[in-house]
């Protein structure tokens, strides 16, 4: 997952990492919020758990048509997660973001994905590279595109847009750290 096309010492590591390709005009139009607080990153990253809730409703209602007393107990549930969803809270909610194999910089990084991008699309990103930390959310240009040979999607290498100081320095600690803990492996095996 090397790229050259990025500055700063770069390292392969596994970490949270969410990620949401939205087009070069959605981005102009919608801006990120500098502090985003864990409603903003559910409502935007959680996307897909209100969609799979629309689903559910949907199948419930058809179940309903065969069944009262199992769409009642359908519907229970439901309600009963979508209230458990309410009551998590950041903490939580960050602990969600799936683990992925990125190979990591301060200025960038490059992931594997499935979807289909072009170089004038954006990418959301929300990591937590350190644990006892709120997550980072940023907005990326893609700046280049490599099919995966041996799966289908692609290797995009990302340049990290208007990156805060902060943001920067919990990645390069990050990076650092891995380092040291790479290091130190390799001098307990050698």
């Amino acid at each position: 997952m090397r790229q050259d096309k990025r500055s700063f010492y770069r390292i392969d590591v596994v970490m949270p990492c969410s990620y949401r390709i939205v087009s070069d005009e959605e981005a102009e139009a919608n801006p990120l919020p500098s502090s985003p607080d864990s409603k903003f990153i559910e409502e935007y990253f959680m996307k897909n758990l209100n969609e799979l809730d629309e689903q559910i409703n949907e199948v419930i209602s058809q179940i309903n048509q065969k069944s009262s007393l199992l769409a009642s107990a359908l519907t229970a549930m439901n309600s009963k997660i979508n209230f458990l969803m309410q009551t998590i809270d950041e903490t939580q909610l960050t602990r969600a973001i799936p683990q992925r194999l990125v190979n990591l910089s301060g200025g960038g990084l490059a992931i594997d994905i499935e979807d289909e991008v072009t170089l004038t699309d954006k990418v959301d990103l929300l990591i937590k590279p350190l644990a006892n930390e709120s997550p980072i959310l940023l907005r990326c240009d893609i700046v280049n595109i490599k099919p995966l040979t041996d799966a289908e999607g692609s290797t995009i290498a990302l340049s990290f847009n208007n990156i805060d100081e902060e943001s920067r320095r919990k990645l390069v600690f990050f990076i650092q750290t891995k380092e040291i803990e790479f290091a130190q492996k390799h001098r307990n095996i050698s």
